[in-house]
Formats: structure tokens, C-alpha cells, sequence
């Protein structure tokens, strides 16, 4: 039992309740009537007061306890934000809830820890270490003639068999996923998906234009903000182009579903070069074929091949494939005359 205003016992007190209380009542008897029974009345009302200051002081004692409770529980969870402080550090913070078995799920909040330290591509198995624990790919471990960059020690010989399981367990949501992916791959693939990704950003051919979207939103803008800007040609059918020796790039939409194809045209010493790109994500599992022809009274020169796929178009836009045209080909208009065919991917 606690102390009662801090000074005696609730046992203590009752005691001397009980004494004040006969010796009223012997004073009482002795004198008069009147007075037995205001003392009566005044003890009473004195031991409901005392009862009331009883329960205050235990109601403060178990308001401490409680304040105790909420201090260590506010004590554990300062402790957790400190341990999440650090994971943050290290740069992992925890996500979601943990389950019974202490499963649960992780983001990085800096992927590139997971990139090699020299050549900062990411990590692909296997992956070494030397003895101070310093990483590196196969590849930097050959060139550098398993030779640690950091500690000259030796390197490429020992798999670092720990950061090889993270990378293969990590995954991380696609970086197109505000264009629409919904995706997540595995951090060694994140690279390769982002190429052949259908939302890859694409720009708008337009020079003054700042539209970057997927290829599918591209595609409808140019169709409405742009409707004048580009030939419109159908797929399997063969359509004449009259190119002026001037004229760097031609755009080229189709009817159905909207897709840009431009073609190129570059002057060079040798005659002109013509080329034929898709805009789209790079590379990319539509490749459209196509075959292109320039002709001059009874002379042709034909290329017959796959369109190139680049997610952002600019003049100058360099080809691997491309058709070169003799200068004589030039009319006397100063135009070429062209015949282009492009089949459906």
C-alpha cells in the first residue's frame, strides 16, 4: 500500500479517524445532545472526504504506472526508428509487415550499391571479391589483371557468393512505370527489359515539341496535335515519295494505328544517304520491314531490310542500315523520286 498525501498510511489515517471519532462521542455523552450530533454529522462527512483523497491518490498511482508504460513504449519505438535510421544508412528500408516467420519485403533505397565499383554496370554472377572484401565483376577482374583496384590485393579468384544471392532475389519495379509498366524484374534484367519495354518514353519528332510519353500515348498525340506534320501510308502498300535534296527527314504515319516512321535523308560526298527508323522503344520486338527503291528512267537502286527503333528521334539520327543513292539520281526538279513499302511487324 502506497503513501497517502505522501505521509501516511491509509491504515494510519483510519486510526486516527477512529479515535477522534470516540473521543467526540465520550465528549458528547458528558456534555449535551446538540453537540453529539454535529460531531456525528462532521465525522461522517470527513470520512467520505478522506475516501475521496483515497481514491485521488491511487488514481495518480496507477496514472504513473501508465505514464511508465507509454515512457518504455515510447522508449521501444525510438529504438525502432533509430535501427530503421540505419538500415536507411546502409541504404535498405523496410516495407510492409513482417510475418510470422519474419518474412517480408525490402526496397533499396540506392540500387547502385548493387553496380560494380568500376565499371558501374550492375552486378551480374559471378561476382569477386578480395581478401579486404572489396567487389568487382569477371570483366573489370580480367582487366585490371586480377588486380584490386582499391588494395592492390588479389581479386578473381574468390566468388563473393553473398552479394551474388542478393542480386538474384532483388527485384525492382520498372523505371517506366509512370508511363504505364506495371513490371518488376530482376535487378541483373532491369536493363534488358527497359529496352524492349513497350512503355518506354518516346518524344515527339516535333522539334518545338516537349511530349514525352509511352509510344502508344505518342503516337495519339501526333494524330491530334499534329495531324499535318506527316505523310500517311498504309502497311503492305507501296507509295511514291518525291524528296527534296534539302529535305532532311521526312515523318510518315500510319492510317491504322498511328505508328511514326521517318525517313532520313543525309548529303554525302559520295551521293545520298537514306535511311529508315521507327520511333519506339529500342530494341524492340515490332520491327517493321520494308523495302526502299529510288529510280531514274530505266536505273534503281533498292534496300531491302528492317526499320531501326529509337525511343527519341533528332536530325542527324545516325543507321546501320542504310540506302546510298547517286548523286545523278537528283532530278532536274532537285528531288528524288522514291517508292517505299512497309510491312506490318
Amino acid at each position: 500500500m502506497g503513501h497517502w498525501a505522501g505521509v501516511e498510511s491509509w491504515s494510519e489515517v483510519r486510526w486516527r479517524v477512529e479515535r477522534i471519532i470516540i473521543t467526540h462521542l465520550f465528549l458528547a455523552a458528558k456534555y449535551n445532545m446538540k453537540v453529539f450530533i454535529c460531531i456525528i454529522v462532521g465525522t461522517v462527512a470527513g470520512i467520505f472526504f478522506l475516501k475521496k483523497q483515497r481514491r485521488n491518490c491511487f488514481g495518480l498511482g496507477y496514472y504513473a504506472k501508465g505514464r511508465g508504460e507509454s515512457k518504455h513504449a515510447d522508449k521501444e519505438e525510438e529504438e525502432g526508428e533509430e535501427e530503421e535510421s540505419g538500415r536507411a544508412n546502409m541504404g535498405i528500408q523496410s516495407i510492409g509487415d513482417v510475418g510470422p516467420s519474419g518474412s517480408g519485403s525490402i526496397c533499396l533505397t540506392d540500387p547502385d550499391v548493387l553496380d560494380c565499383p568500376i565499371c558501374l554496370e550492375p552486378l551480374i554472377s559471378p561476382v569477386f571479391q578480395c581478401n579486404n572484401g572489396h567487389v568487382a565483376c569477371s570483366s573489370c577482374c580480367n582487366k585490371l589483371g586480377n588486380k584490386c583496384p582499391s588494395c592492390s590485393m588479389p581479386i578473381g579468384y574468390n566468388r563473393c557468393r553473398a552479394i551474388e544471392k542478393v542480386i538474384e532475389s532483388v527485384k525492382l519495379p520498372c523505371l517506366n512505370i509512370k508511363y504505364g509498366c506495371n513490371e518488376s524484374v530482376s535487378y541483373n534484367n532491369r536493363q534488358d527489359h527497359e529496352k524492349m519495354c513497350i512503355y518506354a518514353q518516346c518524344s515527339c519528332p516535333i522539334s518545338k515539341c516537349d511530349f514525352i510519353g509511352s509510344s502508344k500515348k505518342l503516337f495519339r498525340h501526333f494524330s491530334i496535335k499534329h495531324p499535318n506534320s506527316a505523310k500517311r501510308f498504309k502497311y503492305n502498300c507501296l507509295f511514291p515519295i518525291d524528296l527534296g535534296v534539302g529535305q532532311r527527314y521526312l515523318i510518315l504515319q500510319e492510317q491504322t494505328d498511328d505508328r511514326i516512321v521517318i525517313l532520313n535523308n543525309e548529303a554525302e560526298p559520295l551521293g545520298i544517304v537514306l535511311s529508315v527508323i521507327c520511333v519506339g522503344p529500342s530494341p524492340t520486338k515490332r520491327e517493321c520491314a520494308y523495302y526502299l527503291t529510288a529510280r531514274k528512267e530505266d536505273s534503281s537502286v533498292r534496300l531491302q531490310s528492317f526499320a531501326e527503333s529509337v525511343p527519341q528521334w533528332a536530325e542527324r539520327c545516325p543507321s546501320k542500315k542504310f540506302l546510298l543513292v547517286p548523286s545523278d539520281f537528283i532530278g532536274s526538279s532537285g528531288k528524288l523520286k522514291l517508292e517505299l513499302c512497309i510491312w506490318e511487324a
